[in-house]
């Protein structure tokens, strides 16, 4: 019984982080969309390949411009596209007539870049690598825009990654979501602890079949509506602050990491619940 009662609340646990996480997940999309996030971080990482003056222009050629929103900016571009683009500017003089052929000599598509260009060097290096013509050019930029692609896409979950921490924090402030307090109602309270570790074995059992849904959080302690905070002592604060803490900490996980414990959990309760009826 104190093996089915430990894993009913590791169960119960599971199900409370799989709810904040999704929430929290739910929330940094929204505010990601609604500040174009991925858009920006994608803008800043093709100007510091390029430069702002020729990442302007880029973003400008018709290849790229096709990919935008009106008022917004692409969120994500092949590489190859980008490449296509960046030779064709070069290929080009201001007013947008041709200057070079693009069946020419790279060495010479790699020269109409000014001396003092940061990219000169890097288009430069790029020929040396064994680009001949400008169709070998643009393959090996297009493999530098993948590398430089990759790193960008590391910016942007690091800074993702930081938005998690703090939407978790105030979703899980916001309900109250003290990981030893809910731990502790759950353990005592075995009418509770048997009733979320039934709703966490129905979660489980509809992610595995039909994906990721909500479950409810009805059964659980959450909320400030019972709480008096005025009468915490100094040791109730430094609890509760630990305790949400350790639910931020979870909530940071995210969704899918929980979603497959709280798979594996309910699957030890049933096990465990199949062994208790053998005679």
């Amino acid at each position: 019984m104190l093996d089915q009662a430990i894993v009913d609340v590791a169960l119960g646990l599971a199900l409370l982080y799989v709810v904040l996480s999704l929430a929290a997940s739910a929330i940094t999309e929204w505010i990601s969309a609604i500040l174009g996030l991925r858009s920006k971080n994608l803008r800043t990482g093709v100007e510091r390949l390029l430069g702002e003056d020729y990442a302007g222009k880029v973003y400008g050629h018709p290849l790229v411009g096709k990919l935008s929103r009106i008022g917004k900016m692409p969120s994500y571009i092949e590489p190859d596209t980008l490449s296509t683009a960046l030779l064709d500017v070069l290929a080009h003089d201001e007013d947008g007539n041709p200057v070079l052929d693009l069946e020419g000599s790279a060495t010479e598509l790699v020269d109409r870049v000014d001396d003092g260009h940061a990219l000169k060097p890097a288009l430069r290096a790029l020929t040396l690598r064994g680009a001949k013509t400008v169709d070998d050019l643009r393959r090996e930029v297009a493999e530098w825009f993948d590398e430089g692609m990759t790193r960008v896409s590391g910016w942007y979950k690091r800074r993702a990654q930081l938005l998690i921490l703090a939407i978790g924090a105030v979703v899980t402030v916001s309900a109250n979501a003290s990981t030893l307090h809910i731990a502790r109602d759950l353990w005592t309270d075995e009418t509770l602890r048997a009733s979320v570790a039934e709703l966490g074995e129905q979660a489980a059992e509809a992610a595995a079949v039909a994906g990721a849904e909500v479950p409810d959080l009805g059964a659980f302690p959450l909320g400030w509506e019972a709480e008096d905070v005025r009468a915490w002592s100094f040791l109730d604060w430094v609890a509760r602050l630990f305790g949400w803490l350790i639910t931020i900490s979870a909530v940071s996980l995210g969704a899918p990491f929980w979603f497959d414990l709280l798979g594996k959990v309910a699957n030890l309760r049933a096990a465990g619940g199949t062994r208790a009826r053998t005679p």
